[in-house]
């Protein structure tokens, strides 16, 4: 390339990309940037994002919070621990067989009711605690008796009476106030989950300051610091599968009972029958329910031992979404195969299980699970996603780099070994010692002014294309091309790391620049039959340091050697016109000597070479001694 200016070595300078030395500092913005540090916050924000979107979704999306509940619903039932029934709370019920010699079924026969209040307090119970709701009269004079017999009791009897919320009649409100009028009284509202109306908190006051029945029974005990404010059930574990949390006994045995049974306990009378205030629950088994007057023992007995919410702390729960949040992000930066990502999926969130069963059947806190399971999923899921996006992008950065100028080899290599280079979805920085090989026409200028445009460029891109096959054959990598001018290197972007497989990239540099040679023989024999010119090429080749990297911007980017070695290739080539002989009859190969000294051994054969001496370059202060290769397998010659 005699005329145009853009040809390395022609003009006064090279290329900007090749002028800093190598021991010049990098571009500004060629600066390494800090891939661990953007990893790292980007790790970080996925891992608080992923917990915060999680305890957000299970407070605030009603599937997942029921889901939430619900699973832990099942950890009380399959795991709460052993426990021995409360020595403090009895329950006495009227059940089916309780009605069987009864004329009246509802309301619940006054008069015995009565009864069973006289022999609880002979016994000498603590207290009693009425759950059946007195809202409508029977016979007048047994409703008198129950009334009497309530209020002259030697132990606090309480009863329970209607919020405004309830829904009673007119008529049926007034007879209940008028019925418990003086004695101490205690709603039985229990507060049910909107979504599947389970009862897993408990109101301890209504909103006119009514307490509730285990409330009032808890004071009359003299429990101090009765909560305010709703609170989450403690429920009381079973001595075993088969016995109750409480002391439960029929009503009409309560005659027979030996009074040591009852005697110094609150006893709870109510009733257990099928399909009458009967509750969802967590400890009711798929398809069972739990009576009311149950429902208020478990409350009464959490607040006699001062028991409080079961479940772990929302702070609690937030660092164990972070802590799966951060297992999650770290499993998918792993970079695990998908089959593998996928049992983890699976694997993680059943051992977190097994461990809260564990937790919870020693004694422990119930951990709720759904939160740090959505945590760990959006964790794994996102950084996997992010993983592969910016897979993409290096990907794609690396093919608008690469495509087409490295062979597949070299290309797999590449991307194999993509994380000791690319850093920010660019090639990153880095020193390594390559081979470089520029190429140029001799004459082209000449060419240029005897073609029209279109047959120049049809002749100018089969030359190139050539060219690159021979340059992708022989593991290196073009980079750009100027004019008819071709770079290619021979060892980058993957640095090599021993000196042996740096003199195999020097022995493949000129395997290709001989076989250049060789390929434009026959080149030349076909354009000379079709009518167009024939040409030389000069070669320059030089082995040593380089720094590589990515410059441009975003709209271009293109992948640059920068430093000395790269510009004693292009000043060799152009050098090449000093030298009168020939590699081949259509080629000129000059080498610099670490080239010549990594290859001398390994091309005895193929190619000797020529001192043409220590000569200064253009551009350099020292002399550099280089070397003409020729090509003994070259069948046309030299002339």
């Amino acid at each position: 390339m005699d005329g145009p200016p853009a040809n390395p070595g022609e003009g006064p300078e090279a290329p900007g990309p090749l002028k800093p030395a190598v021991g010049d500092p990098p571009p500004a913005h060629l600066a390494p940037d800090r891939p661990g540090w953007s990893r790292g916050w980007l790790a970080g924000a996925v891992i608080l994002g992923s917990a915060l979107l999680a305890l957000a979704a299970t407070r605030w999306v009603p599937p997942l919070r029921t889901a939430d509940e619900s699973l832990g619903d099942r950890l009380i039932a399959a795991a709460a621990p052993a426990q021995p029934q409360h020595p403090a709370i009895a329950l006495v019920l009227f059940g089916e067989d309780s009605f069987a010699g009864l004329a009246c079924r509802s309301p619940v026969d006054r008069g015995m009711l009565a009864d069973i209040i006289g022999l609880l307090a002979a016994a000498g119970v603590r207290a009693i605690g009425i759950d059946v709701l007195f809202d409508q009269p029977t016979l007048p004079a047994l409703d008198e008796r129950l009334r009497r017999a309530m209020l002259n009791a030697a132990v606090p009897v309480v009863a329970i009476t209607a919020l405004d919320r309830t829904p009673l009649t007119e008529r049926q409100r007034r007879f209940l106030d008028g019925f418990i009028e003086g004695m101490p009284r205690g709603h039985a509202n229990l507060a049910k989950d909107r979504l599947d109306a389970a009862v897993r908190w408990h109101v301890p006051f209504g909103d006119d300051g009514t307490p509730s029945l285990p409330v009032q029974l808890a004071r009359l005990a003299g429990v101090p610091g009765v909560p305010a404010q709703p609170f989450r059930i403690d429920w009381h574990g079973r001595p075993d599968g088969s016995t109750a949390p409480f002391a439960i006994y029929p009503a009409e045995a309560v005659a027979v009972l030996p009074k040591s049974w009852l005697s110094g306990r609150m006893v709870l009378v109510g009733t257990a029958l099928a399909g009458i205030d009967q509750h969802r629950t967590p400890l009711s088994p798929a398809g069972a329910s739990t009576p009311g007057v149950e429902i208020e023992a478990h409350v009464l007995a959490q607040l006699l031992d001062g028991r409080s919410d079961p479940r772990l702390p929302f702070a609690g729960e937030a660092a164990l979404a972070l802590l799966m949040a951060a297992v999650g992000v770290a499993v998918a930066l792993a970079g695990l195969p998908l089959w593998l990502l996928a049992a983890a999926g699976l694997l993680v969130p059943a051992a977190a299980w097994t461990g809260a069963m564990a937790l919870l059947a020693a004694g422990g806190p119930l951990v709720p699970l759904v939160a740090p399971a959505l945590a760990w999923g959006a964790g794994l899921a996102a950084m996997t996603v992010q993983m592969s996006l910016r897979e993409r992008a290096d990907r794609r950065v690396m093919m608008q780099l690469f495509a087409n100028h490295v062979s597949q080899p070299v290309a797999e290599e590449i991307w194999r070994e993509r994380a000791t280079f690319m850093a920010g979805n660019r090639p990153r920085p880095q020193q390594l010692t390559a081979t470089v090989l520029f190429s140029d026409i001799e004459g082209f200028t000449t060419i240029c002014e005897a073609l029209e445009p279109e047959p120049l460029i049809r002749w100018l891109e089969g030359y190139l294309d050539a060219m690159v096959r021979i340059v992708t054959a022989h593991d290196g990598v073009v980079l750009r091309f100027v004019g008819d001018a071709i770079l290619a290197v021979f060892g980058a972007p993957v640095a090599r790391t021993t000196q042996t497989e740096i003199d195999a990239d020097a022995g493949r540099a000129v395997g290709c620049a001989l076989e250049m040679g060789r390929e434009l023989a026959a080149l030349n024999r076909r354009w000379q039959a079709e009518g167009l010119p024939r040409v030389g090429i000069r070669v320059g080749v030089h082995t040593g340091p380089l720094v590589a990297g990515s410059l441009g911007g975003l709209r271009h980017s293109e992948y640059s050697l920068l430093g000395d070695t790269a510009n004693t290739a292009a000043r060799l080539e152009a050098y090449g016109k000093m030298v009168d002989e020939r590699t081949s009859r259509h080629c000129r190969i000059i080498v610099g000597d670490p080239t010549w000294q990594a290859v001398q051994s390994a091309l005895q054969g193929r190619c000797t070479a020529l001192p043409v001496g220590e000569v200064a370059l253009k551009g350099k202060v020292k002399a550099v001694r280089i070397w003409l290769l020729i090509d003994d397998e070259n069948t046309d010659g030299r002339g």
